[in-house]
């Protein structure tokens, strides 16, 4: 019996089908990008890090109330032994790893630059980690005087020391100074992420050398706002211990693990996981519609069968197998598009996303998404069951497709128009709103006019190196360079545009305001040390002034170049830039340049910009900017050539472009929009194969009152309106509802949107009247085919 009525099901998908293979497509294509993104979800959020009870590690670092949260961040090597009491292990690491690099020697191979991150002895103790081969760091490494020692991630390992057990004990050169192998880390353990050496924080008593964050584990439980709280009063100790040091309006920050490693990204994929879930709502109030509208066009074969001896419960049957027959269908298609999507999106997926690599179908997903479908489906049995109630056998075959349970189909299908519309513009306002975002970000004057400058990390660091042999190896290195044919321009900055969000910043004041100032109320810009023609190799004009140059050396006056935007709010007390101090680093400074506002952090953050000679101060350059005549790989083995020739034993790392990095910086914002247009795409084309279905069945079940009005001289225009002016009122409804959603949507996202805000007028309204314009168009199109037929022929076979 089952069998023959999955067989009739078949055939009557074959016959008729048209409708019920759309509604199936739909159902696939809510189940496969549904599932695909809570799959994608799940690997980055949801499943455990290799970490034993990660719920009890926690990231801690600073802001200050006086800067507006602005991030204070680092911590020094003596508050280690201040947040101790609060944690049963804390250690410090680097804000950023970035600038941390490390060259190294193995003698086999010829230099490497890696990513190293110093660390105080407690780290892998507060991972709950060992290594896999080797020793853990212990307290006694930390000491000034004790001898070098380095652990190696597991791809170093593979990489530079093929994988030889007998590394560990090995005496290996990190920028010039020997350091014993101690340890191995096991191949899961990738934190901080990228780091590829990890060797010990020597002891440092300078509260003021702030580059550090801790991460904390506490007692098992203990949950994020007790730590806050103990963080808090630590630092308030702090304040009233070194008045001179810190500020009492610092504020500790203390972020679980999970969600320090996931950043942005989280409320990325959130926004994207939500948007799926509206999708799938929105696919199975379509798919219903779609399946609703075609089984009570059906109520003619209902009526014959019911006539020739068919029970309701058979009736009822039959359609149920229908209904799980389009169910099955659109869960075996959506499981092998949620599969390929998953594939497509890791691939396209930015760096910046962990875990992002180990996304799997998730067939928990997958089977909710499947019983969302199955009720969807279910649809299939609403339209035999209100042909059936309350009817006898005489009256449906008298009314033929005109039954009395029309009304009831019609409310349904207006409330499937309803909710898919309100659903429709939600996701259409936010989608558009997240576009305009990324748009307004990618043509925003970031200060750099050449993306193709080449960009690369060259720390110099070892024994020996001074101040003075550093300035010598520069000034070496960046000669050779420019006299090359290939190269326009090259210079060397601290740290290079868009590296990352922290960076180096400085308390400034200007001269004027000296003597009212709070010194410790001091505002902060973004700090660079550069070279002569650093802004013509990155292309940030000068605005008025000089640049540096060779007359600029550690015995002259000290200079410095600030942004326009500082060089504004000097002109606004009536005073000239480059007649006036200002105050960096403890040192009083003639500004002699002013250049155009420039961004380093991140392509959406602003902030001032002081820039100081190298030969003027301690602080390393640590990147080497070049422009040329060649492509990119030809300026970088030019490079390579000259530094061999310079210093062998050095090396460089993290080649990039500026558009590169660029391109880096905005790759989560670009993922993010790429999804999310693929979901307003999905919403908009559901909503009009909704709309669709409901007018067609509405000039189905009325052809024959549509031929009359016809015959009796109506006007087209007219018919189509009285048909599609129900549907469009309830699309009219649905979109009221759904701008209240989107606007609880926008303000879900604001932290996410920049340049426009999340209740942007112009947005709601765009969204708004695009969808009524879609709907208007697939409503209309059935209704004007209607009214165009031949009225004789719809009167001949009603």
């Amino acid at each position: 019996m089952i069998n023959r009525d999955i067989r009739f099901a078949i055939r009557s998908y074959a016959r008729d089908g048209g409708a019920y293979i759309w509604a199936t497509a739909i159902l696939a294509v809510g189940i496969g990008l549904s599932v695909a993104m809570f799959s994608l979800v799940e690997a980055v959020l949801l499943n455990p890090l290799p970490f034993p009870d990660q719920a009890d590690v926690h990231m801690v670092w600073k802001t200050d109330l006086q800067l507006h949260d602005q991030l204070v961040g680092e911590l020094a090597f003596p508050e280690l032994a201040d947040l101790s009491p609060n944690f049963e292990h804390v250690a410090l690491i680097p804000a950023a790893l970035y600038g941390n690099g490390r060259v190294l020697q193995t003698g086999a191979q010829a230099p490497v630059q890696i990513e190293t991150c110093p660390t105080t002895a407690d780290l892998f103790r507060v991972l709950k980690v060992k290594p896999a081969l080797g020793r853990d760091f212990e307290t006694s490494d930390q000491d000034p005087g004790a001898a070098p020692v380095v652990m190696l991630s597991d791809r170093v390992w593979h990489e530079h020391f093929d994988a030889k057990r007998q590394a560990v004990g090995q005496i290996v050169r990190l920028n010039g100074i020997g350091h014993t192998i101690i340890g191995v880390m096991p191949p899961e353990v990738d934190f901080p992420k990228g780091a590829g050496l990890w060797v010990p924080l020597k002891t440092e008593l300078r509260r003021g050398a702030t580059w550090l964050i801790a991460v904390g584990r506490t007692t098992h439980g203990t949950p994020t706002g007790k730590v806050q709280q103990a963080a808090d009063h630590t630092f308030q100790l702090q304040a009233s211990s070194y008045p001179k040091e810190y500020t009492p309006t610092q504020r500790a920050v203390v972020v679980p693990i999970t969600e320090y490693l996931t950043g942005t990204a989280k409320s990325h994929l959130l926004i994207s996981l939500l948007a799926s879930v509206l999708l799938l709502i929105s696919a199975c109030v379509s798919a219903s519609n779609l399946f609703l509208s075609r089984t009570l066009v059906r109520r003619r074969e209902v009526a014959t069968r019911v006539a020739m001896g068919a029970s309701r419960s058979q009736i009822l049957a039959q359609f149920s197998i229908e209904a799980l027959v389009a169910s099955v269908a659109a869960t075996l298609v959506g499981s092998l598009l949620a599969a390929a999507l998953i594939r497509v999106l890791v691939s396209l997926a930015p760096a910046d996303i962990p875990r992002m690599d180990q996304a799997r179908l998730d067939l928990g997903a997958l089977g909710f998404a499947s019983l969302i479908a199955l009720l969807a489906s279910r649809a299939c049995v609403i339209g035999p069951a209100i042909v059936l109630q309350g009817k006898n056998l005489d009256t449906m075959l008298r009314d033929g497709v005109r039954t009395a349970g029309s009304r009831t189909g019609r409310r349904l299908q207006s409330l499937f128009v309803f909710a898919q519309s309100a659903l429709t513009v939600a996701i259409l306002a936010v989608g558009l709103l997240l576009f305009l975002s990324y748009q307004a970000m990618v043509h925003a004057d970031l200060g750099f006019v050449h993306r193709d400058t080449l960009t690369m990390n060259l720390a110099l660091r070892g024994p020996g190196i001074n101040p003075e042999i550093r300035r010598r190896f520069y000034t070496e290195l960046l000669n050779r360079l420019r006299a090359a044919p290939a190269v326009d321009s090259a210079a060397a900055v601290l740290l290079r545009p868009f590296e990352g969000p922290i960076g180096w910043d400085t308390e400034y004041m200007f001269e004027f305001e000296a003597a009212t100032r709070d010194p410790n109320k001091l505002t902060k810009a973004n700090f660079e040390v550069v070279t002569p023609r650093y802004f013509d190799t990155v292309g940030t004009a000068l605005m008025a002034g000089r640049d540096f140059d060779d007359h600029d050396t550690p015995t002259s006056e000290k200079v410095a170049i600030v942004s326009e935007s500082m060089a504004h709010r000097i002109r606004a007390a009536g005073r000239d830039p480059l007649l006036h101090r200002i105050q960096s680093l403890g040192e009083w400074r003639r500004i002699v340049g002013v250049t155009a506002d420039a961004r380093y952090r991140r392509v959406v953050q602003t902030a001032d910009n002081v820039d100081v000679p190298y030969t003027q101060v301690r602080v390393p350059t640590n990147y080497l900017v070049l422009r040329g005549r060649v492509s990119a790989p030809e300026l970088l083995a030019l490079v390579r050539r000259t530094l061999k020739q310079v210093d062998p034993s050095e090396a460089i790392a993290g080649e990039a472009t500026l558009g590169q990095l660029i391109d880096r910086n905005t790759a989560g914002s670009r993922f993010n929009v790429g999804i999310l247009m693929l979901f307003v795409i999905g919403a908009v084309v559901l909503a009009a194969a909704g709309i669709h279905s409901v007018v067609r069945e509405s000039v189905t079940v009325r052809a024959k009152e549509i031929a009359l009005r016809l015959a009796l001289g109506a006007g087209r225009w007219s018919l189509v309106w009285a048909t599609t002016r129900r549907a469009l009122l309830w699309v009219c409804i649905g979109e009221l509802a759904g701008l209240t959603l989107a606007l609880f949507l926008g303000r879900t996202a604001a932290d996410l949107l920049y340049g426009i805000a999340p209740n942007d007028p112009v947005v709601l309204v765009s969204a708004t009247a695009f969808l009524f314009v879609i709907a208007s168009a697939a409503s209309a199109i059935p209704a004007w085919i209607a009214a165009s037929q031949d009225p004789r022929h719809a009167l001949q076979n009603g």
